[in-house]
């Protein structure tokens, strides 16, 4: 008797495979380090927050990244330092939230509601800004822009630059309703830069062209995603611009710091890749999970270009946007909102001025 091929057994056998594997190496690496949370930070003067997308270090080559891998040879750097969860979305709510409250959508209809750091900056009298990239003006409140009508909320049109996904703050009704004024085109941030009257905490998201997350694969494109090199060598560009308008303007003084960091390791196609596959599966609060097994937001840089660390400081801290957001808010003297008031979460002391 012939015996007919069954696919799916072979499938069964792959999946059995897979989740034989990754327990042993859950077993392994149960968890995230635990990391005490380090002397005290020096309070800051200003902060600046550059978020950009889907890249690990690995996916940043020297020949295409110069000034990144000046910063890393030059500045602070932590190559263990990871995104919270996939997919970007909530990457984002968890840098000032201390929370992805349970999302694992990209879709911008969503809301949250909570404290922030904004709230809290609002709290304690501090002024902040959110700097947005090819955001039309102050407040608005578009999935996209441009945005053709009928627009998918998830998918970008083809000529997209600015995406509500990449900005959390419009995702706080409650923070948009009061402070819809502090989220502004980043040419606001240019003018401010020139007279030196600047907002203590600046939030920086650059547009889909400069954040190397790239528009659709379509025809028109100015940017498309599948141009990964171009991509890479853009948001290098932008990095090297902003960081050198920031530190030659006379808002440069003092405890002032700029925080460069990529939400999430490059796409899924990275679980299977033996290296990648090993950071995805450290993962910290919120992680989702796939089969049973949770998976984190993989390995991403963290550069530190702090005014008064004159001298670079390459240290592997095992740290996520919980250590980032608990960071920030130790140096403005704010409490800790969610997972960053944890005990495990440590600040970044070693890239900043301590005591």
């Amino acid at each position: 008797m012939v015996r007919r091929f069954r696919w799916w057994t072979l499938f069964g056998a792959l999946i059995a495979a897979y989740i034989v594997g990754t327990g042993i190496y859950l077993a392994q690496n149960p968890a995230p380090p635990t990391t005490p949370a380090g002397p005290p930070i020096q309070p800051f003067t200003h902060v600046f927050v550059i978020m950009m997308e889907n890249h690990s270090a690995g996916a940043l080559p020297a020949s295409e990244a110069p000034f990144i891998h000046h910063l890393m040879a030059s500045a602070g750097y932590d190559p263990a330092y990871h995104g919270v969860t996939h997919v970007s979305l909530p990457n984002y709510v968890a840098a000032i939230s201390g929370r992805t409250f349970g999302t694992h959508s990209d879709n911008p209809d969503q809301t949250f509601y909570g404290p922030t750091l904004a709230s809290q900056m609002d709290a304690r009298h501090i002024d902040w800004q959110a700097a947005m990239e090819s955001l039309p003006y102050p407040g608005y409140n578009g999935n996209w822009y441009p945005e053709p009508p009928g627009s998918n909320p998830v998918l970008p049109p083809v000529h997209a630059l600015y995406a509500k996904k990449h900005n959390p703050f419009a995702l706080f009704p409650a923070l948009m309703k009061r402070d819809k004024n502090h989220v502004v085109p980043l040419q606001t941030l240019a003018a401010e830069l020139k007279t030196g009257h600047v907002p203590a905490f600046v939030w920086i998201t650059p547009n889909l062209c400069h954040d190397m997350h790239g528009q659709p694969n379509l025809p028109g494109a100015a940017c498309p995603a599948n141009q990964s090199a171009r991509l890479v060598r853009l948001g290098d560009q932008f990095l090297q611009h902003w960081v050198g308008t920031i530190t030659h303007s006379s808002a440069w003084r003092g405890n002032s710091a700029i925080f460069i960091v990529w939400d999430e390791m490059d796409g899924p196609s990275s679980y299977w890749n033996p290296v990648a596959l090993k950071t995805w599966l450290t993962p910290g609060p919120d992680a989702p999970s796939i089969l049973g097994i949770p998976v984190g937001g993989g390995s991403v840089p963290l550069l530190v270009v702090a005014r008064e660390m004159p001298h670079p400081v390459i240290y592997s801290l095992w740290a996520d946007h919980y250590n980032l957001l608990k960071t920030i808010e130790a140096g403005f003297h704010l409490p800790y909102l969610g997972h960053a008031a944890s005990s495990n979460v440590s600040l970044l002391w070693p890239f900043l001025p301590h005591r």
